[in-house]
């Protein structure tokens, strides 16, 4: 199976090239406009010299090719990268999924695979979404909340429009593997660096909700859309069984001895808005026979003690 990844040095992007790479049926492409940081990962991982990837800078000829399978990893970065240019949410998600597009039109054979997100269903979420959630956008006073938002709601339902097309969305709510960047802000990031850095946590005492998928998960689910003749769908990604912050901070707090302190006036900035709960009970993805394999908290024990492992090694 020949397939082009877009967007090679994204943390989703590390956790299928190291899936796709463990098994010899595949062929990749790996697009990016940082190919050092790529081939640093390849090293990383053990598959320097592998026969089974390439890694080409930028994306002028990636119209020439035919791929069975186009995925796009690429994004504007996280919140604390983004430093404000909200923009970027709408130009980068437009140019890169117009020319996923073009790929299909000239080679309708191929299946695109669009990273989504659970922002989608908007913010302030205090319960779980499921298939009748609405988004109720107040489009008079809109926040730089919504603009993500607004981007994915765009995107997915231009998929939809072109129905003659092979095109999953799949739609993420919170993701977690060995390859995070301990720089991005994220929650548990934050707990994984404070513990290699023997730092207190600093957090507040309101409880959420989380959904962290496995990459051997999403790598499953993407391999269940590739089996399907023709798919034009949009599933909610979601493990075996969600996550609340108080079980997280316990678990770290037992195994790895995180020292943390509540502060009610800390917030956790989200590019999205707050959310409370934020996961899934659309299970859509069984219809194509897609059973997660790991319950949040395995994703979470399992990739973090990895990251420890190899920090701890280091020092």
């Amino acid at each position: 199976m020949k397939i082009a990844i877009l967007g090679a040095t994204s943390h989703l992007a590390k956790g299928l090239i190291y899936n796709f790479l463990n098994d010899d049926k595949f062929s990749l492409s790996l697009y990016t406009r940082n190919i050092g940081q790529v081939n640093s990962f390849i090293d990383s991982i053990g598959k320097t010299g592998s026969k089974n990837y390439s890694v080409i800078y930028e994306y002028d000829d990636f119209l020439n090719y035919s791929y069975d399978l186009i995925i796009n990893c690429t994004g504007a970065g996280t919140y604390k990268k983004l430093d404000g240019k909200f923009s970027s949410f709408f130009t980068i998600t437009e140019k890169y999924d117009n020319l996923c597009i073009q790929s299909l039109l000239n080679y309708p054979g191929s299946l695109y695979i669009s990273f989504s997100s659970g922002a989608v269903y908007g913010r302030g979420l205090s319960k779980p979404v499921n298939e009748n959630t609405s988004n109720k956008l107040r489009v008079n006073h809109l926040k730089p909340e919504d603009f993500y938002t607004i981007a994915r709601l765009n995107a997915e339902n231009k998929h939809r429009a072109f129905n003659n097309l092979k095109i999953v969305d799949l739609r993420i709510f919170s993701y977690f593997s060995r390859f995070i960047d301990l720089a991005d802000g994220y929650f548990i990031a934050e707990i994984i660096d404070s513990i290699i850095n023997n730092r207190i946590l600093i957090t507040n005492k309101s409880n959420i909700v989380r959904d962290y998928v496995h990459p051997e998960d999403i790598f499953s689910l993407i391999l269940k859309c590739a089996e399907k003749d023709f798919i034009n769908e949009a599933f909610d990604v979601m493990s075996a069984k969600p996550i609340d912050k108080y079980e997280i901070l316990d678990f770290f707090s037992r195994k790895y001895d995180l020292k943390y302190e509540m502060n009610d006036e800390y917030e956790h900035v989200n590019s999205t808005g707050t959310k409370i709960v934020y996961y899934s009970r659309y299970n859509k993805a069984s219809m194509i026979g897609f059973k997660p394999g790991y319950t949040s908290a395995e994703a979470i024990k399992s990739e973090a003690e990895i990251i420890i492992k190899n920090n701890k090694s280091m020092l």
